[in-house]
């Protein structure tokens, strides 16, 4: 079967076909910023507002930059087999009305990534789409769930981080009980909040492990493990920073513990993170970047 296309595949056609949506991808631009106005508003609103989205700010920076690398070869791409885009265009903003009516922000954002996805789909075709697929799906990384992921992941990850402090702690020899989300040695005790759950350095690093993955050189099932690593080296650096504090409350006092430290160490979990995840990188024989980025 002939794929549908109203260009020719030489690179001037090309060319002379994405210039010509141009115009009418500004007036589509302006009519989804004036459906999705009220979603924009939430999206910035929550990354200013919630610690664990406050990555949310960089995640379309980050995507716009890589399709900005691919653009002069995007632009040479016959628009083929683009019809599909008009299904999905349709289908996200049925979402976006659904969830309008329900009152729930985040499918929104889940809509409006639709859109965009079927918008290029449409007017460059599925070879445009095909290229630029990781910035558009990276763009999830910057949905926020709010309680629905909060409630359901940071207790879990609470109780987890605190047995693992906890445990480590006890096997170098510090007298430590374990009860819940509470460590307690004779000197000091702490108890593990939800900010210190390590949720919120855990959802930024599966941001940047998708990107790291996507940004090397290697085989799929090498970027696969360096991505899926990105959550357990975030929640191993965390129990560090929980076993530093245990570790500090007992040697130098709550004030110690919980004053400069504290602020500081959240910085430090992220860093660990990161150098743990470059480690993994590292290990894979994976750390050449790509050359068309």
């Amino acid at each position: 079967m002939t794929p549908t296309t109203d260009t020719a595949a030489d690179p001037e056609s090309a060319e002379e076909n994405g210039n010509s949506t141009l115009w009418p991808l500004a007036v589509i631009i302006a009519l989804v910023l004036v459906v999705f106005w009220d979603n924009l508003h939430w999206l910035v609103r929550t990354w200013s507002a919630d610690e664990f989205y406050n990555h949310g700010f960089l995640i379309p920076i980050i995507s716009g930059y890589l399709i900005y690398r691919k653009w002069d070869h995007l632009k040479q791409l016959p628009r083929v087999n683009f019809y599909g885009g008009i299904a999905v265009i349709l289908a996200s903003v049925s979402l976006h009305l659904v969830a309008t009516y329900l009152d729930v922000h985040f499918p929104s954002t889940f809509a409006l990534i639709g859109v965009m996805t079927g918008l290029v789909w449409w007017l460059w075709g599925w070879q445009a789409l095909k290229e630029i697929a990781f910035p558009l799906v990276f763009l999830f990384f910057m949905v926020p769930l709010g309680k629905l992921l909060i409630d359901q992941v940071a207790q879990p990850m609470q109780l987890f981080g605190a047995k693992l402090a906890g445990g480590a702690a006890q096997f170098l020899g510090m007298p430590t009980t374990i009860d819940g989300i509470s460590l307690q040695t004779p000197e000091y005790s702490f108890e593990v909040a939800v900010a210190c759950s390590g949720l919120k350095s855990a959802i930024a690093m599966l941001a940047l492990g998708a990107l790291l993955a996507y940004l090397v050189e290697g085989v799929w099932y090498k970027k696969m493990v360096i991505f899926l690593a990105s959550l357990p080296v975030a929640i191993l650096a965390n129990a560090v920073r929980i076993w530093l504090t245990l570790v500090l409350g007992r040697a130098l006092g709550e004030k110690a513990a919980e004053g400069f430290f504290h602020t500081f160490s959240g910085m430090l979990v992220f860093l660990l993170a990161f150098l743990g995840l470059f480690g993994v990188t590292s290990l894979l024989r994976c750390a050449q970047l790509r050359e068309d980025i």
